[in-house]
């Protein structure tokens, strides 16, 4: 019985001791041990998303080309004798730019000049002639046979005459061509020949270009071609004036989408008085083509690089971080294009370490 007992008691003993060192274990954890061991909340800013209509915009590379150009060439043969002109010089309509010698042409002009006059002096005679027979024929004087002949011969005289005229025209012309004269008022782009070449017909003398008004030749998506119209503003920069705004109007729309890009050519006309712009230039432009309603959010709620624009969105007391398309920021303020939703709050200016799914406050 007494040997129960002991067993009994060193049981009871043995319980007591594990139940107080169970009781130290639990009386030395730390407080924050205890807890579930997430970070406190962050306090942050926060601004909600607004909706606000918005001009929509294409950001489309355009081209600048001349408003007429021109690859003037010789009509006539010759040699040329004088230049008028070098690259850069201004002209006018009509202005001479290269002379042709011109000595064969004026012997031809001088030779059917005496021939039509020739002509001219037979065709009168023979008129007479034709007058008399008429006259002897109603007097039954000629047979009908020979009156005919007669007045067949007064026809071809006329034609003849009118022949000689029209050579006497041509030689002229020739003449007039041995000088070659701008077409339009414009700049000369480039020279292509000098005094002593023989050029022949279709031989390229110069290039004319007109640069007072430029044609800004844009390619748009077809995506947006639908929304192009004539008349729609178009403003852009060259790298050569960054400090610079020009603006233009859409003129000339192309009817077809090319199958290469599937983009719709269109020109805007741009008027150049200061003539600062040149042809060839590349243009960054901007088309506005109507509005649209976007949620936009302070400019300091961005962050991440250009290509990953990123935003924290508060849900509930908790931010969820969203990659966003963002538009061109405006007096502090960016529209967000997809990603997020008006109404919903962003924060402002995220606090260094925030990250996603951590608690705010």
């Amino acid at each position: 019985m007494q040997s129960v007992l002991r067993v009994a008691g060193r049981g009871l003993a043995l319980s007591s001791l594990l139940l107080g060192l169970l009781g130290q274990s639990a009386c030395s954890r730390p407080a924050s041990a205890q807890s579930s061991g997430e970070a406190p909340a962050v306090a942050v800013e926060t601004a909600v998303a607004k909706l606000e209509t918005l001009p929509e915009t294409l950001h489309l590379p355009g081209t600048l080309r001349a408003y007429r150009e021109a690859e003037v060439a010789a009509d006539q043969p010759g040699r040329v004798i004088s230049t008028f002109i070098e690259r850069g010089d201004a002209v006018k309509a009509s202005q001479s730019l290269v002379r042709l010698d011109s000595r064969a042409a004026r012997l031809t002009n001088l030779e059917s000049s005496a021939r039509a006059a020739a002509l001219a002096a037979e065709d009168e005679n023979a008129t007479l002639e034709c007058q008399r027979a008429e006259q002897l024929f109603k007097a039954s004087a000629i047979s009908r046979s020979e009156y005919d002949r007669m007045s067949a011969s007064c026809a071809a005289a006329r034609h003849s005459v009118d022949a000689a005229r029209a050579r006497q025209k041509l030689s002229e012309q020739a003449v007039g061509d041995s000088i070659v004269r701008a077409p339009f008022a414009g700049r000369i782009a480039e020279r292509r020949v000098t005094i002593g070449e023989y050029v022949v017909p279709g031989t390229k003398i110069a290039t004319v270009v007109d640069v007072s008004k430029l044609r800004l030749e844009l390619e748009v998506p077809e995506s947006a071609t639908g929304r192009i119209a004539a008349g729609l503003p178009v403003v852009f920069s060259v790298a050569a004036f960054p400090e610079r705004r020009f603006t233009g109007k859409i003129v000339y729309i192309g009817p077809v989408v090319e199958k290469s890009g599937r983009d719709q050519v269109v020109e805007a006309l741009v008027e150049n008085p200061d003539e600062k712009l040149r042809p060839g230039m590349f243009a960054s432009s901007e088309l506005a083509v109507g509005s649209r309603q976007l949620p936009v959010v302070p400019e300091r709620a961005l962050f991440g690089n250009e290509n990953a624009r990123r935003v924290f969105v508060l849900n509930g007391d908790r931010v969820e971080e969203r990659v966003v398309l963002a538009g061109e920021p405006r007096a502090g303020s960016v529209p967000i294009v997809t990603g997020l939703k008006a109404a919903e709050r962003v924060v402002v200016t995220p606090p260094p370490g925030l990250r996603d799914g951590a608690r705010v406050k």
